[in-house]
């Protein structure tokens, strides 16, 4: 008997869960972004500017769907910077750190800042200026504070994703503290593309074996278009598994994990089916250099051909002793195609 642990019947919509625009420091407007996602085959954009929650159902068609979605940040105060043994004066930005979060909203017209600030909303269009609300609470960077921020958010009917921890320069003393996130950002492509650190599935390894079992690998392209560019664009996609593009379908795949991410400009590497039949993990995907089975602490596998030709399915044996695992689909160029983390017990056709 097959359990498909990624959802069978359903379509495929690929999406950007990280996006500046005009409205804060992008350089392309909402309509822009729109159009340069819809030809490269995207569905889904949510136009994450920062501190600032706006509606864009505007923009959506049957083709299309705008997330209501901002960029939260709380950043390290001026007493609390880390300077360097050879370079002690410096206390600037460099090394300050930050905590970068952004919000997706279940009801598309819910636009209330919960966790905000007036100090704290940003608009650049003038246009949009004076239409955040908030409920006027200070973010501070502890993990207090944090979490506080979380719990206010997700009690405010919101999904909270951290994004990209390297750059901000964030330690486990900070992320393996954090409680109730949705996701973590695996692949924050811009940040990917200027720093070669910003690839961290690691990070999601060590926060799940922390016991987050819940949490989720995304991707996104963070593209703010620096002078209409689209170099840092269409490197980290989110594939959400749905019944229709609709704002409460994409949601609910969200909530219940019907997705996983993949790297690459063109022609990522996709999976078809995950599913166990007999004990036995299964995957069928594009065309593949090498597939691998990660799991707890050491656990891991990988399939792939003695020839080095391309596979489009591999299988693996459960094994308890895994307690967990994800699944990695590498294909030729390097591109990565990764699935949440399953409890093996979960599995077990026993069970």
């Amino acid at each position: 008997m097959k359990k498909y642990l990624l959802p069978e019947n359903v379509n495929w919509y690929r999406a950007n869960l990280h996006c500046h625009t005009t409205i804060s420091d992008g350089c392309l407007t909402p309509e822009q972004v729109k159009e340069a996602y819809k030809a490269k085959g995207y569905s889904i954009v949510a136009y994450t500017d920062h501190e600032i929650l706006l509606d864009h159902s505007d923009l959506n068609d049957e083709s299309f769907l705008a997330i209501t979605s901002s960029e939260y940040s709380a950043n390290e105060g001026n007493s609390t910077y880390h300077p360097h043994p050879l370079d002690p004066e410096n206390n600037g930005w460099q090394r300050r750190r930050v905590i970068h979060m952004n919000i997706f909203s279940k009801d598309p017209h819910n636009t209330f800042q919960p966790a905000a600030h007036d100090d704290t909303l940003w608009a650049c269009e003038g246009k949009y200026k004076g239409q955040g609300k908030c409920d006027g609470f200070v973010r501070q960077y502890t993990i207090e504070n944090i979490n506080e921020t979380i719990r206010r958010l997700n009690e405010a009917g919101f999904l909270v994703q951290y994004n990209h921890p390297v750059w901000s320069l964030n330690d486990e003393s900070l992320y393996l503290n954090l409680k109730g996130l949705w996701s973590l950002e695996i692949l924050n492509y811009a940040t990917e593309r200027i720093t070669g650190k910003e690839y961290c599935p690691h990070i999601y390894d060590e926060m799940v074996a922390s016991g987050m079992y819940d949490l989720l690998p995304t991707m996104g392209d963070d593209n703010h278009n620096r002078g209409g560019s689209l170099a840092h664009s269409f490197g980290g996609s989110t594939m959400i598994g749905a019944s229709s593009l609709e704002y409460d379908k994409i949601i609910e795949a969200m909530e219940k994990g019907h997705l996983y991410s993949t790297s690459g400009q063109d022609n990522p590497p996709l999976i078809y089916a995950l599913y166990v039949e007999d004990n036995i993990i299964k995957v069928d995907c594009s065309p593949a250099k090498t597939v691998f089975l990660n799991g707890y602490s050491r656990a891991y596998r990988i399939v792939e051909d003695e020839n080095g030709e391309d596979i489009t399915h591999a299988e693996f044996r459960l094994d308890k002793n895994d307690v967990y695992f994800r699944i990695t689909v590498r294909d030729k160029y390097g591109n990565n195609a990764h699935t949440r983390c399953y409890m093996v017990a979960d599995c077990f056709e026993n069970n």
